[in-house]
């Protein structure tokens, strides 16, 4: 228990502490071949009473300084632009038709000799209808704040706008991809139906998976005890199952947390991107000191070809 005493000499010496030894009342000094230095303790005990008496870093936080660091480091997440998968072309107008042409179904028949040449099917022409929207943001930046920052403020708010416009996209993309025809899978057999019988052979095969999903397909093993997924260098998540690329996205971009879905066919044909304009200006405005800095975008979004993929669904077995 601490003594009247000796707490009135603690608030002595953080006093004579603070003041960088001006304020001395109540201090006791001690006289020695080197100097007059200041007696810490008036009454001096064994060290387990060091807690009580002692000075302690809350009472020289004044001489103890705060480090602040300037840069910022960006939140980790997963952003996976799924634009460059999509069939994309330069529009030069504000809505057109795209013509795409379906694969031939008729053949040929054997004719005799100088009989008259049957007629030729006609291409099946579709026009894909497509119309452009405008997607922009402007956000004012105060001059001081420019001039003040220990960094690049303007490109870190470019960067961070260059993020929003990746959002934008895969929003708009993965909103058609899950309006493909649904199935739901329950095994790797189901995964194998899908890929060798309903989709056509002619389509190119990729799989676009949420969080989730993908973690049924790295867990899952053939008749051997192997795991199916496999490393593959040309994919951008490094792993390919059945021969198909992987493209991992979070869960929230096909569905809500937790929630395994997946693209599974020739997103290239199933999905037409008119890009208009991507654009990122800064000004300055005269009625404030500081600058604009806005980042748009004109494009639209269409299904090409509706038989061009699945959207899976996988629910593990009862």
């Amino acid at each position: 228990k601490r003594q009247p005493e000796q707490q009135n000499y603690r608030t002595a010496m953080n006093a004579y502490l603070h003041s960088r030894g001006r304020n001395t009342e109540g201090i006791d000094f001690e006289k020695t071949d080197v100097g007059t230095f200041a007696v810490l303790r008036a009454d001096p005990t064994d060290a387990s009473d060091a807690v009580n008496a002692g000075v302690k870093s809350v009472d020289a936080k004044e001489t103890i300084p705060d480090t602040i660091v300037n840069t910022p480091q960006r939140e980790l997440q997963t952003v996976v632009d799924l634009k460059p998968f999509t069939n994309v072309f330069q529009a030069s107008t504000q809505k057109g038709t795209y013509p795409t042409i379906a694969n031939a179904t008729t053949k040929m028949a054997t004719v005799a000799e100088l009989e008259k040449n049957p007629a030729m099917a006609k291409p099946d022409f579709k026009p894909v209808n497509w119309s452009v929207d405008t997607y922009r943001q402007a956000l004012p930046i105060s001059q001081e704040s420019i001039d003040d920052s220990a960094i690049d403020l303007v490109g870190l708010i470019a960067q961070n706008a260059q993020q929003i416009k990746v959002n934008t996209t895969n929003s708009a993309v993965a909103t058609l991809l899950k309006g493909f025809t649904p199935k739901s899978i329950t095994s790797v057999d189901d995964l194998k139906h899908i890929n060798n019988v309903d989709l056509d052979p002619a389509y190119s095969r990729v799989i676009i998976a949420s969080q989730s999903f993908y973690n049924f397909l790295d867990t899952v093993k053939d008749g051997n005890g192997r795991y199916l997924l496999q490393d593959s260098i040309l994919t951008p998540s490094g792993k390919s199952v059945l021969g198909m690329p992987i493209v991992v996205v979070s869960d929230d971009t096909l569905g809500a947390a937790g929630e395994a879905h997946a693209f599974l066919g020739d997103i290239k044909r199933a999905i037409l991107f008119a890009n208009r304009a991507d654009f990122m200006v800064r000004w300055v405005d005269d009625q404030i000191y500081g600058q604009f800095l806005q980042a748009g975008m004109r494009f639209g979004v269409s299904v090409a070809d509706e038989k061009a993929g699945y959207f899976l669904t996988y629910t593990p077995k009862a």
